[in-house]
């Protein structure tokens, strides 16, 4: 088969989207020689960077992508043209929409989450009125949807009119760089890169409203109340809607109880969760949930919403809790902290959870999707 995979990126920063995009793409070339792969991308250096040269492996750069308007313009006029002249048997649409209008080559097509049909409030109003329209119309045409979780399928077919049974359910992969200790000498540098402090409890991600930045920002007064000598760290870029989040962060961070580092580089994250003594995710929306997951291939505990899809991913290896209530957060983080057997336990746990999510099996499950709707067996 010829099987493109189409997949942009909105600045340099990738995030969520973009890992899995690069991640599968990765497992698929780990598992196939035999197939050829495609990649339309408007950052041709993102894949370079980040996937070895293959033979069965060509990128077709979009550079022209830049922008919102110019990648939907491209995406729903030019790719359509680009799948018949390649040639191809299955095109992959692995950020949420695929061309509005059927062709001869089938769609696959991965929606993340519904997060902008069921919380238009924490979108950009830009995306909102786009995925309203794109999203509905790229579950109709494309020939198999690809949901990151069960929580994500139940939600397309209850915001969508798409049948369950055009859904497959393909879980996404933690990259191996998690699962590898970097040694001492690599995490006391990027102590000092970062200027991490001593004891801190770490968050990873964008700072936007379904993150709940406000929440841990009242769990971290709340330790320090406490006695807890540990400080939150943040490790993300601010997003779209953040404007009362980010005013949070600021003042915690001029009182001294709040470390914000940016965005992180990724092969120093590994480092800064193995040196922190908590990870806490108390998100509110996810439609699968990277982060927990890397913290626990780490090693480090996790304390995470129960919300969403987190409940499935993280499960019990995590210390689940109410993303709405700042006691119950606190008193979990502390348990981690203080209870020996506790915080064991949960290492161990999290260490098998995250072992069950490869992208070697998303490769071989996706694959098996490109062979459905082709009609082919590579």
């Amino acid at each position: 088969m010829r099987i493109g995979l189409s997949f942009h990126s909105a600045d340099g920063y990738p995030s969520g989207v973009e890992y899995y995009a690069l991640g599968l793409l990765r497992g698929l070339l780990g598992i196939d020689t035999k197939n050829e792969y495609l990649v339309y991308v408007n950052q041709p250096d993102l894949v370079k960077q980040s996937i070895p040269p293959a033979p069965n492996l060509t990128v077709i750069p979009a550079t022209h992508c830049r922008t919102r308007i110019a990648r939907i313009l491209w995406e729903h006029t030019e790719l359509p043209r680009l799948c018949a002249r390649h040639g191809l048997d299955v095109l992959h649409c692995t950020s949420y929409v695929c061309p509005a209008i059927r062709t001869s080559v089938p769609y696959v097509v991965t929606i993340h989450d519904t997060l902008a049909l069921d919380r238009p409030g924490w979108c950009k109003p830009t995306n909102v009125l786009y995925f309203q329209l794109a999203l509905r119309r790229s579950a109709q045409v494309a020939s198999r949807i690809i949901s990151v979780s069960q929580q994500t399928a139940r939600d397309l077919c209850r915001r969508t009119s798409v049948a369950p049974s055009n859904i497959r359910v393909v879980y996404a992969g933690v990259d191996d760089v998690f699962c590898t200790d970097g040694g001492v000498l690599r995490r006391r540098r990027v102590r000092e890169r970062y200027s991490l402090p001593d004891r801190y409890i770490l968050y990873v991600g964008n700072i936007e409203p379904k993150k709940n930045v406000s929440t841990m920002l009242r769990v971290q007064n709340q330790l320090h109340e406490r006695g807890l000598p540990h400080k939150l760290v943040i490790a993300g870029k601010r997003s779209w809607r953040a404007r009362s989040e980010l005013k949070g962060v600021e003042r915690g961070v001029a009182s001294g109880g709040v470390v914000w580092i940016g965005y992180a580089d990724r092969g120093d994250l590994p480092s800064i969760y193995q040196m922190a003594d908590v990870f806490l995710f108390p998100s509110l929306h996810e439609g699968f949930g990277f982060p927990p997951l890397e913290a626990m291939a780490c090693g480090t505990p996790v304390v995470s919403s129960s919300r969403g899809a987190l409940a499935e991913t993280a499960a019990a290896a995590a210390i689940l809790v109410d993303p709405d209530d700042s006691e119950q957060i606190a008193a979990a983080v502390i348990a981690a902290i203080i209870d020996p057997q506790l915080r064991d336990r949960h290492v161990n746990l999290g260490l098998q959870q995250s072992g069950k999510f490869t992208w070697a099996s998303s490769a071989r499950a996706t694959l098996s999707v490109y062979e459905e709707v082709s009609g082919g067996d590579g």
